[in-house]
């Protein structure tokens, strides 16, 4: 099955990479081949709906059918990356014991080998590099997506319409803040979880996409505002359900997740590979990759030098 999926992946990354290097404008691949469909559904969902809101209705109703589809998916992998930092957690004692080692290292045979023990860290307890993120799930979406705001962009029809008295063809102010509060609130969300260490890092970049996103509907057309305005009430959704969920992946991981190798065992397994058939090449012993102690190395110094100064005597 992994081996299904990753094949699926590699062959979703190539189409997309053939989409995206077809430029992106209206005579780009993907505007053709992803975003006129769109436009043309859209155009259909219109005529069902009829009236002068028609336009903004079938955005509305294509958005929300697009992330509807998407959610369980979306929901998933957001599952996943909860259960991926759970795991990252418990494991923080252990990734610091390396860290340590990493500064404590002399040479740089015992810093590769403190390196490779923190990559084991990983693989040894069964936890993802990426963090629990499906690139096959990111590579389906992101045609979808931007074929979706290509469509409304700059589909005939679509921008000169209006939406119970809004103008999509030119910015709406009202539709920006909007957006900002739906955004906003699905970063606060993300959060409540997020641990203090890392929301320091993270904390910026998780307030700062919500004005970014405002930014741009503001500078654009109102069309997009509708666009991104319903494409984050899902996005808040999602961040809901992942809130409503987190105790309960919470407890799956303390009942189940269990340390399968500690720093000090895969220190130890690096420092017995570590060995080379070069007569150059020193052993690196584990007590090199520990840090010591600063009266550890006064005591071993006074007895260096002792032995120094007996020989010196003889």
């Amino acid at each position: 099955m992994k081996q299904l999926k990753r094949y699926a992946t590699v062959l979703v990354v190539l189409f997309d990479i053939y989409l995206f290097t077809g430029g992106y404008g209206i005579h780009g691949r993907i505007y053709n081949m992803v975003a006129k469909p769109i436009a043309n559904i859209l155009i259909d969902i219109a005529h069902m709906v009829g009236g002068v809101n028609a336009i903004g209705w079938a955005i509305i109703i294509l958005t929300a059918i697009v992330r509807l589809c998407l959610l369980p998916i979306m929901v998933s992998q957001s599952k996943r990356t909860t259960i991926s930092q759970l795991k990252m957690q418990k494991l923080r004692p252990e990734f610091e014991k390396v860290q340590a080692a990493v500064k404590a290292a002399k040479t740089p045979q015992e810093q590769q080998a403190a390196s490779m023990a923190s990559m084991s860290l990983y693989r040894e307890n069964n936890i993802s590099l990426t963090g629990g993120v499906s690139w096959l799930t990111m590579a389906i979406q992101m045609p979808i997506f931007s074929g979706l705001y290509l469509a409304i962009m700059h589909a005939n029809g679509l921008k000169s319409a209006t939406f119970f008295g809004f103008s999509l063809s030119s910015r709406q102010i009202l539709f920006s803040v909007l957006v900002l509060v739906i955004y906003l609130a699905q970063a606060y969300m993300t959060q409540l979880h997020i641990p203090a260490a890392q929301k320091k890092q993270t904390g910026m970049l998780m307030w700062f996409m919500p004005i970014m996103i405002a930014g741009f509907t503001l500078v654009s057309s109102g069309a997009l505002g509708l666009y991104f305005m319903v494409g984050g009430i899902f996005v808040l959704a999602q961040a809901l359900i992942n809130h409503l969920y987190y105790d309960q992946l919470q407890k799956h991981v303390d009942q189940n997740f269990v340390i399968q190798k500690t720093a000090d065992d895969l220190l130890n397994q690096q420092v017995n590979a570590g060995t080379d058939s070069s007569a150059k090449t020193t052993r690196v012993r584990p007590e090199d990759l520990r840090p010591r102690d600063v009266s550890e190395d006064v005591a071993h110094g006074g007895r260096n030098a002792g032995k120094q100064h007996r020989s010196n005597d003889q």
